[in-house]
């Protein structure tokens, strides 16, 4: 089936599609009937901590594990149990696994030899090095390269091939983080300008915002939550994903409404129209530190939800300093303001936490 092209029922077919995958290792279950699909020509992140089952989940799809069980589809082609070179996937690895002896049009081209590849070989090697801007380095040996530019080989070498669907397992983890940071802009130009499937392996999270469509966030073996990343990150409704993707401060009550919490002492929060809505007993809501404003008792403040509190805490990181607060009816609760802001304070300081309810979300318990 053509990528792009339509399943019986009318929806374009997937570019992956992975349905109760389940890996094993004796007593270990690593990933756990993990089910999903990955549209065509999208940039999807698998994020979350070591042994979460993510690298084995990619290895998978690339075909150098087995699965227990489940299936692997890749564009509408069950693959499950196939050999690596069957699929029209390719991988690279954290390790650029590089030919030192080779210069970088060779190893390039390398996979293209093995093809059997002719007359047509300079051309497309010249291609995918000015995709990644290395043409100026064609003869260069690695040792010759920078990080980055053996990062970018690496990828010209996978993507010389025409995969239609690109697997990278934690790419830029060797790199320092200004070179990862540029390469995070170089891997987001180079998938839009391919236009296939790009699936990035890592643990993270700011990494996968940046470069991602959709992500999905793994822990213990199991999907916990999959979605664009701002969605995620407004409303990420696992304890989990809101600790693992971003910091959040969670507080636990008492529900009072279907838009409302009474924290111990009685104080309200307020969240979004119908958030609570048919939830009764305890609930645990959250919100991000950067929406909080920081004030003085008396000082002009923020509709919305207010905690008073006592600054114990304060760390200048150059565009924001860091508070932490601790508050009478909710413990202690980190703060995140820019370094635009008129006023600093200190620890000791006596201070009004104020936050709309719309940027109060919800989480499961």
């Amino acid at each position: 089936m053509n990528p792009g092209s339509e399943s019986t029922a009318g929806a374009p077919t997937p570019a992956v599609e992975l349905v109760d995958l389940t890996k094993r290792f004796d007593d270990l279950v690593a990933v756990d009937q993990v089910s999903l699909e990955i549209d065509e020509n999208r940039f999807f992140a698998l994020i979350g901590p070591s042994g979460c089952g993510k690298t084995t989940t990619l290895r998978m799809i690339g075909g150098f594990e087995e699965p227990s069980s489940g299936t692997i589809r890749l564009h509408g082609e069950d693959v499950t149990g196939s050999k690596p070179y069957k699929r029209l996937v390719n991988t690279v690895f954290q390790s650029y696994a590089l030919f030192p002896h080779l210069d970088v049009f060779e190893n390039v081209a390398f996979g293209l030899r093995r093809q059997g590849v002719g007359p047509d070989l300079d051309r497309r090697v010249n291609e995918i090095l000015d995709l990644v801007q290395l043409s100026h380095a064609a003869t260069r040996r690695p040792r010759q390269l920078s990080g980055g530019q053996q990062q970018r080989v690496a990828l010209a070498r996978a993507l010389v091939n025409h995969p239609r669907v690109l697997l990278l397992d934690e790419p830029l983890g060797a790199l320092d983080l200004k070179l990862r940071k540029e390469m995070q802009i170089e891997l987001k130009r180079i998938q839009q300008e391919v236009g296939i499937t790009f699936i990035h392996v890592t643990h993270d999270q700011e990494e996968a915002m940046t470069m991602a469509d959709t992500i999905a966030v793994m822990n213990k073996g199991r999907i916990e939550r999959i979605g664009e990343p701002v969605e995620i990150y407004d409303d990420p409704r696992t304890p989990f994903v809101a600790g693992f993707l971003g910091a959040s401060n969670l507080m636990e009550g008492q529900v009072s409404g279907n838009d409302s919490i009474t924290l111990p002492g009685g104080r309200q929060v307020r969240v979004k129209p119908g958030a609570l809505a048919n939830r009764t007993g305890k609930a645990a809501v959250g919100v991000r530190p950067e929406k909080i404003h920081l004030g003085r008792e008396g000082a002009d403040e923020e509709p919305g939800n207010r905690l008073t509190g006592v600054v114990t805490d304060r760390s200048f990181i150059g565009v924001s300093t860091h508070y932490l607060v601790k508050t009478d009816a909710a413990g202690e609760l980190a703060v995140v303001v820019q370094n635009i802001a008129p006023e600093r304070f200190s620890p000791g300081n006596a201070v009004v936490l104020t936050w709309s309810p719309m940027h109060t979300f919800v989480v499961s318990q």
